[in-house]
């Protein structure tokens, strides 16, 4: 049975944190391709100085080319109108049937899923692979979301001492996992989910849009390909 990944986002523009992420779930749980997803109707709407969706789709498709396991979603799978996560799974599901699917996503992004549109049929559909994220904050209020439970330099609820950086990230994803499953098991779903072993990334793309703004060099943040593009295009400026 194939395993097979989505990674979704707005990808304004992909950087190396975004594959390495990708890279780190394909090799700790041996996925057979990684579908990435761009969003088309990002939350920044109006803004000129912000990549279209189509170029987003042209800078992914450059920055994956050498990755025969990293796949670019057919623009059919989120459709002009529609970004539901669920129709985009359906979807796919269709495209690739008996496969056995997982979800990449950031732990910030994970506290939004009870909020999803269907969060109860797609939560148990997927196994949840989460990249642990420096802060826990809701994206609709942008308000740092507390854990209960766990502290700074506490435990998690499996046990395990918190002694770096690194591992702070590891508890915050891990509590963020549970919080989650917890309200999931209120809807009767079970859900599958577990954190990925990586580094801290600190690397985001309003951070590169900044440097763009500010003429600053892009190298080191996103792929030569991608770089090349932003400036031929001279986007973010």
């Amino acid at each position: 049975m194939r395993k097979i990944a989505i990674l979704g986002g707005t990808f304004d523009p992909v950087h190396w944190g975004h594959v390495l992420v990708a890279e780190t779930a394909a090799s700790q749980f041996g996925l057979d391709r990684v579908i990435w997803v761009p969003d088309r109707s990002p939350p920044h709407k109006g803004r000129p100085d912000l990549a279209s969706f189509e170029q987003r789709r042209a800078m992914l498709a450059l920055a994956i080319g050498d990755r025969p396991d990293f796949l670019l979603s057919p623009p059919e799978a989120n459709p002009r109108g529609s970004s539901f996560a669920i129709e985009t799974l359906l979807y796919l599901q269709k495209l690739y049937p008996g496969s056995r699917w997982y979800w990449i996503i950031g732990s910030d992004a994970l506290l939004t899923l009870p909020k999803w549109h269907r969060c109860g049929e797609i939560a148990g559909l997927c196994h949840w692979l989460v990249a642990p994220r420096p802060s826990q904050r809701d994206r609709e209020t942008g308000e740092t979301v507390e854990i209960g439970g766990v502290s700074e330099w506490g435990d998690y609820p499996g046990g395990k001492p918190l002694d770096s950086g690194g591992d702070r990230m590891q508890v915050q994803a891990n509590a963020v996992g549970f919080r989650v499953a917890e309200q999931m098991a209120l809807l009767d779903v079970e859900m599958r989910w577990e954190v990925l072993s990586m580094p801290e990334i600190e690397i985001s793309s309003s951070h590169i849009r900044r440097c763009c703004a500010e003429r600053i060099d892009l190298r080191y943040l996103v792929p030569e390909v991608v770089r090349t593009y932003i400036a031929a295009h001279q986007l973010y400026q």
